[in-house]
């Protein structure tokens, strides 16, 4: 299968995307159904998911949420992203496994939203899924949006652990 970009932009692509969804809805505070919409009609997400390199490894998470918001509304916020050591959030686990998943696929944000894997279907699976492989939550992902692959399939290379 052919990526966007390559394996080895990956887990960059994978935290920026994390820390934009976990900044804009836990620093700005912006309902993840109201933002993941305008992430889909802003062209960041298509732009994203071409591995347009600006976009997958140039702009922090906080800089692609900004983007969006600048894009769909016309203003930059000015919030500073919250600085955490710690646990990372629901909202970035989400983002984060949503972007190894379009990054494997190759399909675009708004195809797999369109198939049932948008945003908050993904930050449903949260509770059941964050701990485990990143394998496991594509097989679900897979069975979800209809193209049943998964591990069980053999079909996934191996990913590093969770945040």
């Amino acid at each position: 299968m052919t990526h966007a970009y390559g394996e080895t932009y990956l887990n960059d692509a994978m935290n920026n995307l994390g820390d934009m969804f976990d900044y804009a809805i836990c620093d700005l505070g912006y309902k993840p159904e109201r933002f993941f919409p305008q992430f889909l009609a802003s062209g960041v997400a298509e732009r994203f998911g071409r591995g347009n390199p600006k976009y997958v490894a140039g702009l922090s998470g906080p800089e692609l949420a900004i983007e969006v918001v600048y894009r769909m509304e016309g203003k930059r916020p000015t919030v500073e992203p919250s600085v955490g050591w710690g646990e990372k959030s629901p909202e970035y686990w989400a983002g984060w496994a949503l972007a190894y998943y379009q990054w494997y696929t190759g399909d675009s944000f708004a195809y797999l939203a369109g198939k049932g894997l948008g945003f908050g279907r993904v930050l449903s699976l949260y509770p059941t899924l964050h701990e485990a492989d990143i394998t496991k939550f594509a097989a679900v992902a897979g069975h979800i949006v209809g193209k049943g692959i998964g591990a069980a399939e053999g079909h996934l290379p191996e990913r590093p652990g969770n945040p």
